[in-house]
């Protein structure tokens, strides 16, 4: 009788151990409390504001226009966004430029389902949408980049509207 109750507890003690492994490391939600400064801000088309040669859809490349932009997570459920915008449109030459715009700020609320993050969002566009991957934040926004642009074939300058993405990182 004494072996059996020995067998039996090795027999949990070994199944105690088992559970405890690391098999669900994958799993784990990371969370958004503090600032996020803007890393990234990817367009459809490429420009090359720098002048260096090479045109590129990072607009935060290209310009300074993004510079010190973020989001911060406050663990109350409250948001703060900084963004400021990119006009682009085509200058009196003909050629495409850009000028920085006062942006918006924002004061919201967040909520957290795994790694997505919403923000609360009363304009047209809807609800701000990310997903947190390491120490990146990614915020796609469909149809929400316009700008001035030159259309050769009709000569003249048309509206365009592109998807945009920002990236977030955790500073």
């Amino acid at each position: 009788m004494k072996v059996k109750i020995q067998l039996l507890l090795v027999f949990i003690t070994c199944l105690i151990i088992a559970s405890c492994s690391s098999d669900d490391e994958g799993n784990v939600t990371l969370t958004p409390e503090g600032q996020w400064l803007v890393s990234s801000l990817l367009v459809e088309s490429s420009f090359d504001f720098d002048g260096d040669g090479n045109a590129s859809r990072d607009l935060f490349q290209e310009t300074s226009c993004y510079d010190g932009n973020f989001i911060e997570f406050f663990d109350s459920g409250n948001v703060t966004i900084d963004i400021d915008f990119t006009y682009i449109f085509v200058n009196n030459n003909n050629e495409q430029d850009f000028e920085c715009q006062n942006g918006f700020g924002l004061s919201s609320t967040w909520t957290q389902n795994g790694n997505v993050i919403t923000v609360t969002n009363d304009n047209e566009q809807g609800n701000i949408v990310g997903t947190i991957s390491g120490n990146t934040l990614t915020v796609t926004i469909l149809n929400g980049f316009e700008m001035e642009l030159y259309d050769e074939v009709n000569n003249q300058t048309v509206d365009v509207t592109e998807d945009f993405t920002i990236v977030f990182t955790k500073s």
